[in-house]
């Protein structure tokens, strides 16, 4: 069956190249699509019979036939079956140089659907196999492998899950733009497939190898703006596993970029309740103000290092020792000590986890 709409577009398609109002009449004789409007709904009693017999009819009057008028009417098949009959008004002898090649445009309209829906299929098969992939679900083994194999890739070999989340303020405005985006880059990773999954963010199941040749590929989707973390390394018959681990990268990043395997204190967070991380940072670094907190960032990145660090804030080492003492008093932990020190690092990676997961 063709819709309306596609009918449609086929007889505008058509006139556009010879010039001559062009009908698209149904097997049962309704003149379902047309250049003139008027005539769209209306019986074409030889329309009809040209579907019934397959041949192409033509008229030279414009009374003989209910509904007709001057023209060539031809059957037009596909796939073996007559879908209608495309009829183009003029007189007999001008218009029939344009019957067939009325219908080599259809042929064309209609193989090109067909393109468009095998590969949207296709694509809905892929991002079906890729979710089910990551979430563990049960598939039948040679239908997984026969899929994979498309892709370039393996059950048995390794790979990563990697999580895109994009970032979208105005989202009725520019996710579609987005998206695309996104699209475009993952299609064109090899070893690969993916999933969009709704209603932010995009799922990339790929190869150790590919992985590792488009690293850099991934990492620049963070300008989408997007959130992008890499899992562990697993064969893809466990790909579940990376995705577990892509998603507690996700949610432990202090960057637009992480992978699982660079984390270190932050795998601890994955694990706390909402209410334990409240009363850390409560004990922690309630009482301190923002430019304490950048201070101890700086002091910490620095290695504890009371030069290095003074010299970073451009402020005298006295300022500085001033400054730490007085975070010792307030919060009741010495950043020169390594035991409080280690407790007000990990609290500073908690707040900054906390910040990422919100955003």
């Amino acid at each position: 069956m063709i819709s309306k709409n596609t009918a449609q577009q086929i007889v505008e398609t058509v006139k556009d190249v010879c010039g001559y109002d062009i009908n698209y009449i149904s097997t049962d004789g309704i003149i379902t699509a047309s250049t003139d409007q008027k005539r769209i709904g209306d019986y074409h009693e030889i329309g009809r019979k040209a579907a019934q017999s397959g041949q192409t009819l033509e008229v030279y009057d414009n009374v003989t036939f209910e509904g007709a008028q001057k023209g060539v009417n031809i059957p037009f098949n596909y796939h073996g079956q007559t879908l209608a009959v495309i009829g183009i008004t003029g007189e007999p002898d001008e218009v029939r140089r344009y019957a067939r090649l009325a219908l080599r445009i259809m042929r064309m309209l209609l193989r090109e659907r067909e393109l468009d829906a095998s590969r949207e299929l296709k694509r809905a098969e892929f991002s079906y196999v890729a979710r089910a992939m990551v979430n563990n679900e049960s598939l039948n083994f040679e239908y997984v492998q026969d899929f994979l194999h498309q892709k370039g890739l393996d059950l048995h070999e390794k790979g990563r899950a990697v999580i895109i989340r994009l970032q979208i303020e105005d989202r009725t405005r520019n996710i579609t733009y987005y998206e695309n985006r996104s699209e475009s880059v993952l299609s064109g990773i090899p070893q690969s497939l993916y999933a969009y999954d709704y209603p932010d963010r995009f799922i990339l199941i790929c190869s150790e190898k590919s992985f590792a040749e488009n690293r850099e590929r991934i990492r620049q989707m963070c300008e989408l703006p997007a959130s992008v973390a890499a899992g562990s390394l697993h064969s893809l018959n466990h790909i579940h596993r990376s995705y577990t681990d892509a998603q507690l990268a996700l949610n432990s990043a202090a960057g637009a970029y992480t992978e699982f395997d660079s984390l270190g204190i932050e795998l601890l967070f994955s694990g706390l309740s909402g209410y334990v991380r409240e009363r850390f940072l409560a004990r922690t670094l309630s009482k301190l103000d923002q430019a304490d907190l950048d201070l101890l960032s700086v002091y910490f990145k620095n290695n504890l290092s009371l030069k290095q660090t003074a010299e970073e804030l451009f402020i005298h080492k006295n300022t500085l020792q001033y400054r730490l003492e007085r975070i010792r008093k307030v919060s009741g932990l010495d950043p020169r000590n390594v035991n409080d020190a280690a407790v007000l690092i990990a609290a500073l990676k908690l707040k900054n986890t906390m910040v990422q997961e919100i955003q």
